[in-house]
Protein backbone atom coordinates (compact mmCIF):
# COMPACT_ATOMS: atom_id res chain seq x y z
CA UNK A 1 0.00 0.00 0.00
CA UNK A 2 1.18 3.47 -0.83
CA UNK A 3 1.83 5.82 2.05
CA UNK A 4 -0.46 8.80 2.54
CA UNK A 5 1.17 12.09 1.64
CA UNK A 6 2.20 14.21 4.58
CA UNK A 7 -0.08 17.22 4.98
CA UNK A 8 1.45 20.47 6.21
CA UNK A 9 -0.14 22.18 9.18
CA UNK A 10 0.00 25.43 7.18
CA UNK A 11 -2.69 24.00 4.92
CA UNK A 12 -5.17 24.29 7.78
CA UNK A 13 -4.06 27.75 8.80
CA UNK A 14 -6.92 30.26 8.41
CA UNK A 15 -6.35 32.65 5.54
CA UNK A 16 -6.32 36.30 6.70
CA UNK A 17 -9.10 38.45 5.37
CA UNK A 18 -7.88 40.22 2.24
CA UNK A 19 -10.23 43.20 2.44
CA UNK A 20 -8.20 45.26 4.89
CA UNK A 21 -6.39 47.30 2.23
CA UNK A 22 -9.70 48.26 0.62
CA UNK A 23 -11.12 49.17 4.04
CA UNK A 24 -8.06 51.28 4.79
CA UNK A 25 -8.32 53.14 1.48
CA UNK A 26 -12.02 53.81 2.04
CA UNK A 27 -11.19 55.08 5.53
CA UNK A 28 -8.54 57.41 4.09
CA UNK A 29 -10.98 58.76 1.51
CA UNK A 30 -13.72 59.24 4.12
CA UNK A 31 -11.56 61.18 6.57
CA UNK A 32 -9.96 63.23 3.80
CA UNK A 33 -13.40 64.22 2.51
CA UNK A 34 -14.48 65.00 6.08
CA UNK A 35 -11.43 67.23 6.43
CA UNK A 36 -12.38 69.06 3.21
CA UNK A 37 -16.02 69.42 4.28
CA UNK A 38 -15.01 70.94 7.63
CA UNK A 39 -12.57 73.18 5.76
CA UNK A 40 -15.35 74.44 3.47
CA UNK A 41 -17.70 74.89 6.43
CA UNK A 42 -15.19 77.25 8.06
CA UNK A 43 -16.87 80.21 6.46
CA UNK A 44 -19.27 83.04 7.22
CA UNK A 45 -22.78 82.19 5.96
CA UNK A 46 -24.74 85.22 7.13
CA UNK A 47 -24.86 84.50 10.85
CA UNK A 48 -22.40 84.83 13.70
CA UNK A 49 -22.32 81.14 14.58
CA UNK A 50 -20.75 78.03 13.11
CA UNK A 51 -23.03 75.02 13.02
CA UNK A 52 -20.23 72.52 12.35
CA UNK A 53 -17.32 71.47 14.62
CA UNK A 54 -14.91 72.82 12.04
CA UNK A 55 -11.84 72.40 14.27
CA UNK A 56 -12.55 68.71 14.92
CA UNK A 57 -9.21 67.44 13.58
CA UNK A 58 -7.32 69.88 15.79
CA UNK A 59 -9.28 68.80 18.87
CA UNK A 60 -8.10 65.22 18.30
CA UNK A 61 -4.47 66.25 17.74
CA UNK A 62 -2.32 65.18 20.73
CA UNK A 63 0.67 67.20 19.47
CA UNK A 64 -1.39 70.39 19.71
CA UNK A 65 -2.47 69.33 23.20
CA UNK A 66 1.10 68.67 24.32
CA UNK A 67 2.47 71.92 22.88
CA UNK A 68 -0.28 74.07 24.38
CA UNK A 69 -0.14 72.38 27.78
CA UNK A 70 3.63 72.77 28.06
CA UNK A 71 3.75 76.36 26.79
CA UNK A 72 0.82 77.84 28.72
CA UNK A 73 0.43 75.41 31.66
CA UNK A 74 -3.32 75.54 31.05
CA UNK A 75 -5.63 72.77 29.94
CA UNK A 76 -8.25 73.37 27.24
CA UNK A 77 -10.94 70.69 27.78
CA UNK A 78 -11.79 70.22 24.10
CA UNK A 79 -8.16 69.34 23.34
CA UNK A 80 -8.38 66.33 25.67
CA UNK A 81 -9.93 64.44 22.77
CA UNK A 82 -6.36 64.00 21.54
CA UNK A 83 -5.84 61.51 24.38
CA UNK A 84 -8.47 59.28 22.78
CA UNK A 85 -6.27 58.70 19.73
CA UNK A 86 -3.22 58.17 21.93
CA UNK A 87 -5.11 55.51 23.92
CA UNK A 88 -6.22 53.81 20.69
CA UNK A 89 -2.61 53.86 19.49
CA UNK A 90 -1.61 51.73 22.47
CA UNK A 91 -4.19 49.21 21.24
CA UNK A 92 -4.11 49.46 17.44
CA UNK A 93 -0.69 50.88 16.76
CA UNK A 94 0.05 53.91 14.61
CA UNK A 95 -3.25 53.54 12.75
CA UNK A 96 -3.95 57.29 12.59
CA UNK A 97 -1.13 57.84 10.10
CA UNK A 98 -2.31 55.09 7.77
CA UNK A 99 -6.10 55.25 8.13
CA UNK A 100 -7.05 58.82 9.07
CA UNK A 101 -4.36 61.48 8.57
CA UNK A 102 -5.36 63.79 5.68
CA UNK A 103 -1.73 64.75 5.12
CA UNK A 104 -0.79 61.11 4.56
CA UNK A 105 -3.68 60.69 2.13
CA UNK A 106 -2.57 63.83 0.30
CA UNK A 107 0.96 62.48 -0.03
CA UNK A 108 -0.30 59.13 -1.34
CA UNK A 109 -2.51 60.89 -3.88
CA UNK A 110 0.19 63.31 -5.04
CA UNK A 111 2.66 60.47 -5.48
CA UNK A 112 0.21 58.62 -7.72
CA UNK A 113 -0.53 61.75 -9.76
CA UNK A 114 2.88 63.40 -10.10
CA UNK A 115 5.44 60.59 -9.90
CA UNK A 116 6.01 57.26 -11.56
CA UNK A 117 6.36 54.19 -9.33
CA UNK A 118 9.98 53.62 -8.43
CA UNK A 119 11.94 51.88 -5.68
CA UNK A 120 12.75 53.87 -2.56
CA UNK A 121 16.25 55.26 -2.33
CA UNK A 122 16.53 54.63 1.39
CA UNK A 123 17.16 58.19 2.55
CA UNK A 124 13.98 58.36 4.65
CA UNK A 125 14.88 55.07 6.32
CA UNK A 126 18.23 56.46 7.42
CA UNK A 127 16.68 59.71 8.60
CA UNK A 128 13.65 58.33 10.44
CA UNK A 129 15.11 59.25 13.84
CA UNK A 130 14.98 62.93 12.86
CA UNK A 131 11.24 63.15 13.50
CA UNK A 132 11.77 62.04 17.11
CA UNK A 133 14.53 64.58 17.63
CA UNK A 134 12.30 67.27 16.10
CA UNK A 135 9.50 66.25 18.47
CA UNK A 136 11.76 66.52 21.54
CA UNK A 137 13.13 69.83 20.26
CA UNK A 138 9.64 71.31 19.80
CA UNK A 139 8.41 70.10 23.19
CA UNK A 140 11.49 71.57 24.87
CA UNK A 141 10.74 74.89 23.16
CA UNK A 142 7.14 74.69 24.33
CA UNK A 143 8.26 74.06 27.89
CA UNK A 144 9.89 77.49 27.74
CA UNK A 145 6.73 79.10 26.31
CA UNK A 146 7.89 79.09 22.67
CA UNK A 147 5.12 77.11 21.01
CA UNK A 148 6.11 76.30 17.43
CA UNK A 149 4.50 72.84 17.15
CA UNK A 150 1.88 74.25 14.78
CA UNK A 151 4.53 75.06 12.19
CA UNK A 152 5.32 71.33 11.83
CA UNK A 153 2.04 69.69 12.80
CA UNK A 154 0.76 67.94 9.63
CA UNK A 155 -2.88 68.90 10.19
CA UNK A 156 -2.03 72.59 10.66
CA UNK A 157 0.44 72.50 7.78
CA UNK A 158 -2.09 71.02 5.36
CA UNK A 159 -4.83 73.39 6.53
CA UNK A 160 -2.59 76.44 6.04
CA UNK A 161 -1.67 75.31 2.55
CA UNK A 162 -5.29 74.74 1.58
CA UNK A 163 -6.42 78.03 3.11
CA UNK A 164 -3.63 80.31 1.90
CA UNK A 165 -2.72 78.75 -1.46
CA UNK A 166 -4.98 76.02 -2.88
CA UNK A 167 -8.43 77.39 -2.04
CA UNK A 168 -7.75 80.99 -3.13
CA UNK A 169 -6.10 79.74 -6.32
CA UNK A 170 -9.01 77.43 -7.08
CA UNK A 171 -11.53 80.19 -6.35
CA UNK A 172 -9.71 82.64 -8.59
CA UNK A 173 -9.44 80.15 -11.44
CA UNK A 174 -13.10 79.16 -11.31
CA UNK A 175 -14.31 82.75 -10.97
CA UNK A 176 -12.29 83.87 -13.98
CA UNK A 177 -13.41 80.88 -16.04
CA UNK A 178 -17.11 81.49 -15.44
CA UNK A 179 -16.66 85.23 -15.94
CA UNK A 180 -15.21 84.57 -19.40
CA UNK A 181 -18.05 82.17 -20.12
CA UNK A 182 -20.57 84.83 -19.12
CA UNK A 183 -18.93 87.32 -21.47
CA UNK A 184 -19.26 84.84 -24.34
CA UNK A 185 -23.00 84.60 -23.71
CA UNK A 186 -25.54 82.04 -24.96
CA UNK A 187 -25.57 79.17 -25.56
CA UNK A 188 -22.53 78.67 -23.29
CA UNK A 189 -24.22 80.45 -20.40
CA UNK A 190 -27.11 77.98 -20.48
CA UNK A 191 -24.69 75.47 -18.98
CA UNK A 192 -22.11 77.67 -17.21
CA UNK A 193 -24.53 79.77 -15.15
CA UNK A 194 -26.34 76.84 -13.43
CA UNK A 195 -22.97 75.22 -12.73
CA UNK A 196 -21.58 78.48 -11.37
CA UNK A 197 -24.64 78.95 -9.18
CA UNK A 198 -24.22 75.47 -7.73
CA UNK A 199 -20.51 76.00 -7.06
CA UNK A 200 -21.24 79.37 -5.46
CA UNK A 201 -23.69 77.69 -3.09
CA UNK A 202 -21.38 74.81 -2.17
CA UNK A 203 -17.68 75.48 -2.74
CA UNK A 204 -16.90 79.02 -3.84
CA UNK A 205 -16.74 81.77 -1.19
CA UNK A 206 -18.92 84.87 -1.43
CA UNK A 207 -15.71 86.93 -1.30
CA UNK A 208 -12.61 86.02 -3.28
CA UNK A 209 -9.92 85.22 -0.66
CA UNK A 210 -6.49 86.85 -0.90
CA UNK A 211 -3.72 86.11 1.59
CA UNK A 212 -0.15 87.08 2.29
CA UNK A 213 2.73 84.53 2.33
CA UNK A 214 1.25 82.65 -0.63
CA UNK A 215 4.53 81.80 -2.33
CA UNK A 216 6.36 80.91 0.88
CA UNK A 217 3.54 78.58 1.93
CA UNK A 218 3.43 76.99 -1.51
CA UNK A 219 7.20 76.51 -1.54
CA UNK A 220 7.17 74.71 1.84
CA UNK A 221 4.42 72.35 0.74
CA UNK A 222 6.03 71.78 -2.66
CA UNK A 223 9.22 70.59 -0.92
CA UNK A 224 7.21 68.04 1.08
CA UNK A 225 5.54 66.78 -2.10
CA UNK A 226 8.87 66.71 -3.98
CA UNK A 227 10.36 64.46 -1.28
CA UNK A 228 7.85 61.79 -2.35
CA UNK A 229 10.00 61.35 -5.44
CA UNK A 230 12.88 60.32 -3.20
CA UNK A 231 11.03 57.90 -0.90
CA UNK A 232 7.40 57.03 -0.23
CA UNK A 233 5.94 58.92 2.71
CA UNK A 234 9.25 60.73 3.24
CA UNK A 235 7.54 63.32 5.45
CA UNK A 236 5.86 60.65 7.57
CA UNK A 237 8.98 58.51 7.90
CA UNK A 238 11.58 61.17 8.59
CA UNK A 239 10.08 64.51 9.57
CA UNK A 240 6.55 64.36 11.03
CA UNK A 241 6.59 65.14 14.79
CA UNK A 242 2.98 63.96 15.19
CA UNK A 243 3.98 60.63 13.66
CA UNK A 244 6.86 60.47 16.12
CA UNK A 245 4.47 61.02 19.02
CA UNK A 246 2.25 58.21 17.80
CA UNK A 247 5.33 56.06 17.18
CA UNK A 248 6.36 56.31 20.83
CA UNK A 249 2.97 54.95 21.85
CA UNK A 250 2.72 52.40 19.01
CA UNK A 251 5.83 50.62 20.25
CA UNK A 252 3.67 49.24 23.07
CA UNK A 253 0.73 48.44 20.82
CA UNK A 254 -1.41 45.43 21.70
CA UNK A 255 -1.93 44.71 18.00
CA UNK A 256 1.13 43.01 16.60
CA UNK A 257 2.19 41.71 13.22
CA UNK A 258 2.98 38.03 12.69
CA UNK A 259 5.49 36.88 11.71
CA UNK A 260 7.71 39.45 13.33
CA UNK A 261 10.70 38.20 11.31
CA UNK A 262 11.37 38.25 7.60
CA UNK A 263 10.75 34.95 5.89
CA UNK A 264 13.97 33.45 4.52
CA UNK A 265 12.39 32.56 1.19
CA UNK A 266 10.53 35.84 0.60
CA UNK A 267 10.91 39.59 1.02
CA UNK A 268 7.75 40.93 -0.60
CA UNK A 269 6.49 42.63 2.55
CA UNK A 270 9.72 44.60 2.86
CA UNK A 271 9.28 45.86 -0.69
CA UNK A 272 5.63 46.93 -0.41
CA UNK A 273 5.96 48.62 3.00
CA UNK A 274 5.84 52.34 2.27
CA UNK A 275 6.98 53.17 5.80
CA UNK A 276 10.06 50.94 5.79
CA UNK A 277 8.86 49.39 9.05
CA UNK A 278 10.36 46.00 8.19
CA UNK A 279 14.08 46.26 8.84
CA UNK A 280 16.24 43.22 8.22
CA UNK A 281 18.87 44.51 10.64
CA UNK A 282 16.50 45.15 13.57
CA UNK A 283 15.45 42.62 16.21
CA UNK A 284 12.65 41.84 15.70
CA UNK A 285 12.53 42.81 12.03
CA UNK A 286 9.09 44.42 12.21
CA UNK A 287 9.22 47.89 13.82
CA UNK A 288 5.76 48.57 15.25
CA UNK A 289 6.73 52.19 16.03
CA UNK A 290 7.08 52.82 12.29
CA UNK A 291 4.20 50.63 11.06
CA UNK A 292 1.02 52.44 9.95
CA UNK A 293 -1.03 49.22 9.96
CA UNK A 294 -1.80 49.75 6.28
CA UNK A 295 -2.12 45.95 5.77
CA UNK A 296 -0.29 46.08 2.43
CA UNK A 297 2.15 43.41 3.58
CA UNK A 298 -0.71 41.07 4.42
CA UNK A 299 -2.29 41.57 1.01
CA UNK A 300 1.04 41.16 -0.80
CA UNK A 301 1.97 37.93 0.97
CA UNK A 302 1.55 35.14 -1.60
CA UNK A 303 1.69 32.41 1.05
CA UNK A 304 -0.81 33.94 3.49
CA UNK A 305 1.72 34.03 6.30
CA UNK A 306 1.24 37.62 7.40
CA UNK A 307 -1.48 38.58 9.86
CA UNK A 308 -2.12 41.09 12.63
CA UNK A 309 -3.23 39.76 16.00
CA UNK A 310 -3.99 41.16 19.43
CA UNK A 311 -1.90 40.15 22.38
CA UNK A 312 0.89 38.52 20.42
CA UNK A 313 3.78 37.81 22.73
CA UNK A 314 6.47 39.33 20.61
CA UNK A 315 9.61 41.01 21.89
CA UNK A 316 9.18 44.75 21.46
CA UNK A 317 12.18 46.27 19.72
CA UNK A 318 14.12 48.97 21.46
CA UNK A 319 13.53 52.40 19.99
CA UNK A 320 17.21 53.11 19.58
CA UNK A 321 17.28 56.88 19.31
CA UNK A 322 20.59 57.31 21.02
CA UNK A 323 20.65 58.75 24.53
CA UNK A 324 23.11 61.48 23.60
CA UNK A 325 21.08 62.51 20.54
CA UNK A 326 17.88 62.76 22.57
CA UNK A 327 19.60 64.84 25.24
CA UNK A 328 21.09 67.01 22.50
CA UNK A 329 17.66 67.58 20.91
CA UNK A 330 16.13 68.61 24.25
CA UNK A 331 19.14 70.78 25.08
CA UNK A 332 18.94 72.44 21.68
CA UNK A 333 15.31 73.36 22.38
CA UNK A 334 16.14 74.71 25.82
CA UNK A 335 19.05 76.78 24.48
CA UNK A 336 17.21 78.00 21.38
CA UNK A 337 14.01 79.10 23.13
CA UNK A 338 15.45 82.21 24.83
CA UNK A 339 17.04 83.39 21.60
CA UNK A 340 13.78 82.99 19.68
CA UNK A 341 11.78 84.81 22.34
CA UNK A 342 14.42 87.51 22.82
CA UNK A 343 14.55 87.96 19.07
CA UNK A 344 10.80 88.48 19.06
CA UNK A 345 11.02 90.98 21.90
CA UNK A 346 13.85 92.79 20.13
CA UNK A 347 11.51 93.44 17.22
CA UNK A 348 9.19 95.36 19.57
CA UNK A 349 6.17 94.31 17.51
CA UNK A 350 5.50 96.64 14.62
CA UNK A 351 3.16 99.52 15.40
CA UNK A 352 0.81 98.30 12.68
CA UNK A 353 0.77 94.68 13.94
CA UNK A 354 -2.87 94.54 15.03
CA UNK A 355 -3.86 91.32 16.77
CA UNK A 356 -7.36 89.76 16.63
CA UNK A 357 -10.07 91.04 19.00
CA UNK A 358 -9.71 90.07 22.64
CA UNK A 359 -5.95 89.45 22.52
CA UNK A 360 -4.47 91.40 25.41
CA UNK A 361 -0.99 89.92 25.88
CA UNK A 362 1.40 89.42 22.98
CA UNK A 363 3.42 86.81 24.90
CA UNK A 364 0.33 84.75 25.79
CA UNK A 365 -0.94 84.93 22.23
CA UNK A 366 2.35 83.67 20.80
CA UNK A 367 2.37 80.80 23.30
CA UNK A 368 -1.21 79.76 22.52
CA UNK A 369 -1.52 80.24 18.76
CA UNK A 370 -0.98 77.01 16.78
CA UNK A 371 -0.64 78.78 13.40
CA UNK A 372 -3.40 76.64 11.88
CA UNK A 373 -4.89 79.38 9.71
CA UNK A 374 -8.54 78.75 10.59
CA UNK A 375 -9.05 82.37 11.63
CA UNK A 376 -7.75 83.56 8.24
CA UNK A 377 -10.19 81.27 6.48
CA UNK A 378 -13.28 82.20 8.49
CA UNK A 379 -12.78 85.99 8.55
CA UNK A 380 -15.71 87.36 6.48
CA UNK A 381 -13.81 90.43 5.27
CA UNK A 382 -10.39 88.84 4.71
CA UNK A 383 -8.81 91.22 7.20
CA UNK A 384 -7.00 88.54 9.24
CA UNK A 385 -3.72 87.68 7.53
CA UNK A 386 -0.64 85.57 8.37
CA UNK A 387 2.35 87.32 9.94
CA UNK A 388 5.75 87.06 8.27
CA UNK A 389 8.59 88.58 10.31
CA UNK A 390 6.90 91.51 12.06
CA UNK A 391 7.04 89.68 15.40
CA UNK A 392 10.18 87.63 14.81
CA UNK A 393 10.37 83.87 14.24
CA UNK A 394 8.12 83.35 17.23
CA UNK A 395 5.30 85.13 15.39
CA UNK A 396 5.52 83.35 12.03
CA UNK A 397 2.02 82.46 10.70
CA UNK A 398 0.24 84.00 13.66
CA UNK A 399 -2.67 86.25 12.72
CA UNK A 400 -2.86 89.99 12.33
CA UNK A 401 -5.46 92.45 11.08
CA UNK A 402 -4.59 94.21 7.82
CA UNK A 403 -7.34 96.83 7.54
CA UNK A 404 -6.53 97.77 3.96
CA UNK A 405 -7.44 94.19 2.97
CA UNK A 406 -10.38 93.82 5.33
CA UNK A 407 -11.71 95.21 8.59
CA UNK A 408 -12.88 93.53 11.78
CA UNK A 409 -16.65 93.14 11.40
CA UNK A 410 -18.31 94.81 14.40
CA UNK A 411 -20.83 92.00 15.07
CA UNK A 412 -18.56 89.04 14.22
CA UNK A 413 -16.91 86.60 16.65
CA UNK A 414 -16.16 83.77 14.21
CA UNK A 415 -12.38 83.86 14.64
CA UNK A 416 -12.71 83.05 18.34
CA UNK A 417 -15.14 80.21 17.57
CA UNK A 418 -12.63 78.37 15.36
CA UNK A 419 -9.64 78.91 17.65
CA UNK A 420 -9.03 75.49 19.23
CA UNK A 421 -6.64 76.68 21.94
CA UNK A 422 -8.37 79.93 22.93
CA UNK A 423 -5.50 82.10 21.67
CA UNK A 424 -8.30 84.34 20.37
CA UNK A 425 -10.57 84.57 23.43
CA UNK A 426 -14.21 83.56 23.03
CA UNK A 427 -16.06 86.77 23.90
CA UNK A 428 -19.76 87.61 23.75
CA UNK A 429 -20.57 90.11 21.01
CA UNK A 430 -21.00 93.02 23.42
CA UNK A 431 -17.61 92.42 25.05
CA UNK A 432 -15.96 91.89 21.69
CA UNK A 433 -17.35 95.23 20.51
CA UNK A 434 -15.73 96.89 23.49
CA UNK A 435 -12.41 95.09 22.99
CA UNK A 436 -9.74 97.48 21.75
CA UNK A 437 -7.31 96.17 19.12
CA UNK A 438 -5.68 99.53 18.48
CA UNK A 439 -6.38 103.19 17.81
CA UNK A 440 -6.86 105.05 14.53
CA UNK A 441 -4.66 108.02 13.61
CA UNK A 442 -5.20 110.57 10.84
CA UNK A 443 -2.37 111.52 8.50
CA UNK A 444 -3.13 115.17 7.73
CA UNK A 445 -0.70 115.09 4.81
CA UNK A 446 -2.98 112.58 3.00
CA UNK A 447 -6.46 113.32 4.33
CA UNK A 448 -8.72 114.85 1.64
CA UNK A 449 -10.23 117.69 3.76
CA UNK A 450 -6.79 118.80 4.93
CA UNK A 451 -5.05 118.43 1.56
CA UNK A 452 -7.75 119.37 -0.97
CA UNK A 453 -9.96 121.59 1.09
CA UNK A 454 -13.19 119.67 0.42
CA UNK A 455 -15.43 117.58 2.62
CA UNK A 456 -15.04 113.81 2.91
CA UNK A 457 -17.27 112.02 5.41
CA UNK A 458 -16.43 108.39 4.57
CA UNK A 459 -14.55 107.45 7.73
CA UNK A 460 -17.18 108.90 10.05
CA UNK A 461 -20.06 107.32 8.13
CA UNK A 462 -18.61 103.82 8.44
CA UNK A 463 -17.47 104.06 12.08
CA UNK A 464 -19.59 101.43 13.92
CA UNK A 465 -19.15 102.56 17.53
CA UNK A 466 -21.78 104.47 19.47
CA UNK A 467 -21.02 107.24 20.09
CA UNK A 468 -18.83 107.64 17.01
CA UNK A 469 -15.06 107.41 17.42
CA UNK A 470 -14.66 109.88 14.52
CA UNK A 471 -16.21 113.33 14.68
CA UNK A 472 -15.77 116.62 12.80
CA UNK A 473 -15.07 120.22 13.59
CA UNK A 474 -15.33 123.17 11.27
CA UNK A 475 -11.96 124.54 10.26
CA UNK A 476 -10.39 126.71 7.57
CA UNK A 477 -7.87 125.21 5.15
CA UNK A 478 -6.37 126.14 1.81
CA UNK A 479 -7.78 124.39 -1.22
CA UNK A 480 -5.88 123.64 -4.42
CA UNK A 481 -6.85 126.98 -5.97
CA UNK A 482 -5.17 128.79 -3.13
CA UNK A 483 -8.46 129.83 -1.52
CA UNK A 484 -9.19 129.59 2.16
CA UNK A 485 -12.35 127.51 2.65
CA UNK A 486 -14.36 126.24 5.60
CA UNK A 487 -14.64 122.43 5.68
CA UNK A 488 -15.41 119.63 8.13
CA UNK A 489 -12.14 118.27 9.49
CA UNK A 490 -12.11 114.76 11.02
CA UNK A 491 -10.78 114.07 14.47
CA UNK A 492 -10.36 110.79 16.40
CA UNK A 493 -11.88 110.28 19.85
CA UNK A 494 -9.35 107.78 21.29
CA UNK A 495 -11.58 106.60 24.14
CA UNK A 496 -14.24 105.50 21.65
CA UNK A 497 -11.98 103.90 19.01
CA UNK A 498 -11.62 100.10 19.14
CA UNK A 499 -9.25 99.79 16.17
CA UNK A 500 -11.60 97.72 13.99
CA UNK A 501 -10.01 99.25 10.86
CA UNK A 502 -13.17 99.89 8.85
CA UNK A 503 -12.22 103.56 8.49
CA UNK A 504 -8.82 102.58 7.05
CA UNK A 505 -10.45 100.01 4.77
CA UNK A 506 -13.04 102.43 3.36
CA UNK A 507 -10.77 105.47 3.06
CA UNK A 508 -10.98 106.61 -0.61
CA UNK A 509 -7.37 107.83 -0.71
CA UNK A 510 -5.33 105.67 -3.07
CA UNK A 511 -2.35 103.69 -1.81
CA UNK A 512 -1.68 104.17 1.87
CA UNK A 513 -4.83 105.20 3.70
CA UNK A 514 -5.11 108.66 5.21
CA UNK A 515 -6.31 107.05 8.44
CA UNK A 516 -4.49 104.07 9.90
CA UNK A 517 -4.87 101.85 12.94
CA UNK A 518 -1.90 101.40 15.24
CA UNK A 519 -1.22 99.21 18.26
CA UNK A 520 -1.71 100.45 21.77
CA UNK A 521 0.52 103.35 22.77
CA UNK A 522 1.69 101.36 25.79
CA UNK A 523 5.00 99.54 25.51
CA UNK A 524 4.33 95.84 26.08
CA UNK A 525 6.65 94.10 28.50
Amino acid sequence: MSEKPEISHEAFRPVPWQGWVLARRLSQIFFFLLFLVLFLKTVYVGEDILRWPVDLFFRFDPLILAGHLLSTYTLVPRLLLGLVLVALTFVLGRFFCGWICPMGTTLDGCRRVFFRPRPDRGYALRLRRVKYYLLFFLLALALLSVNLVGLFDPIALLYRTLGIVIYPGLSYGLEETFTKAYEVGPPLTYVSEPVYGYLKDTILPFRRPVFLLTFFTLACFAVIIALERVDRRFWCRALCPLGALYGLAARYSWLRRRPFKLCRDCGDCQVVCKMGSIDAEAVPNHQMAECQVCMSCQEACQKDRVSFKFGSKVARPDLDLGRRQVVAAVAAGVVTAPFIRLGSLAHRPDEYLIRPPGVMSEAEFLSSCIRCGQCFKVCPTGGLQPVWWEAGLDGLYTSKLVPRLGYCEYNCTLCSQVCSTGAIPALPVDLKQASRMGTAFINHARCIPFVEGRNCLVCEEHCPTAPKAITFYDGEVWNRRGEKVLVKLPVIVPDQCIGCGICENKCPVGGESAIRVKRSLRVEI
